[in-house]
């Protein structure tokens, strides 16, 4: 959400919680303006939790203090760790409807019980009788912990986003592969239509590989992931030149690039900021900040 800085300008800070480090992106205007990083304590993160809020919270008081950052109206991003998304094909229904409507198919469809989940959805425009509901279900203690820690560091939670959405819109392509590689985790996202038709998460933590390994697993689950698309939609698979587009700190190097594309029969591209941003933004990197600085909010 924009906010008015000092200066008369539309501001928005957004913060990424890595399992390493904690990224935070200013934008002004619309265009990138400051961004840093500050490294984490190992096992603070873990698996997308948080497993000490207090702690975290004292960190990230000190990085908005130090950096002068916006507490009110932050975006923050959460991982996609054991979250569920699913679209949905339901009768048009007045709004009062939706709501039980859309609990009674999760619980049909969902492999985790509704209860452990904050669930969300987004009707998608359809002309015909029925609507397309994209529900997004996310682990309660997943996000429990992220805004008890944003509540000791004094900010107010305004805005969630899970990384994979964040990453969809970063990239902003209709049909899409998204990598993302961090030095613990590593996420896929399958875009069709804009939207994830598949989300995975998977942490890395305590496997013991360098980051060729790490980059080395990630093309193995790719190849997977994209083969159990193709099974389940042979009627219309993911296009052979739709291309894989990476993000994430261990893929910002042409060298973690050509890794992945000798191991894919795809194209393989390093998108570029989808807001003006210096040359010096390490993009890849960032894409998560620059994809929740794009969140249209109310």
């Amino acid at each position: 959400m924009a906010v008015w800085g000092k200066e008369g300008m539309r501001e928005v800070t957004t913060v990424a919680v890595e399992p390493t480090d904690v990224r935070y992106l200013v934008t002004r205007d619309g265009q990138v303006h400051r961004w840093g990083s500050v490294p984490l304590p190992a096992g603070l993160v873990v698996e997308g939790r948080v497993t000490d809020p207090p702690a975290l919270g004292r960190l990230l008081d000190d990085l908005f203090r130090r950096e002068s950052l916006g507490r009110e109206r932050a975006i923050i991003s959460i991982s996609g760790m054991r979250s569920i998304a699913r679209l949905f094909a339901l009768p048009k229904l007045q709004a009062s409807l939706m709501e039980e409507a859309v609990a009674r198919e999760a619980r049909k469809e969902m492999p985790i019980s509704p209860e452990s989940l904050y669930l969300s959805w987004q009707v998608i425009p359809a002309g015909d009788a029925l609507q397309r509901v994209f529900v997004l279900g996310v682990p309660r203690n997943l996000v429990d912990s992220h805004v008890q820690a944003l509540q000791a560091a004094q900010i107010a939670p305004y805005v969630m986003d899970l990384k994979p959405l964040a990453l969809i819109r970063a990239v902003g392509r209709p049909e899409a592969i998204i990598a993302n590689l961090e030095q613990d985790m590593l996420e896929i996202v399958v875009v069709v239509d804009f939207v994830p038709a598949i989300m995975r998460t998977l942490a890395l933590e305590g496997e013991g590989r360098d980051s060729e390994g790490k980059v080395e697993r990630l093309v193995s689950e790719l190849a997977q992931t994209v083969g159990c698309y193709n099974e389940g939609h042979s009627e219309a698979p993911m296009r052979q030149d739709t291309p894989v587009y990476l993000t994430g700190r261990l893929l910002g190097t042409p060298e973690a690039a050509d890794m992945v594309r000798s191991g894919l029969d795809r194209t393989v591209e390093r998108p570029t900021s989808p807001l003006p941003a210096p040359e010096s933004l390490p993009t890849t990197e960032y894409m998560t900040n620059l994809g929740l600085a794009m969140k249209r909010v109310p």
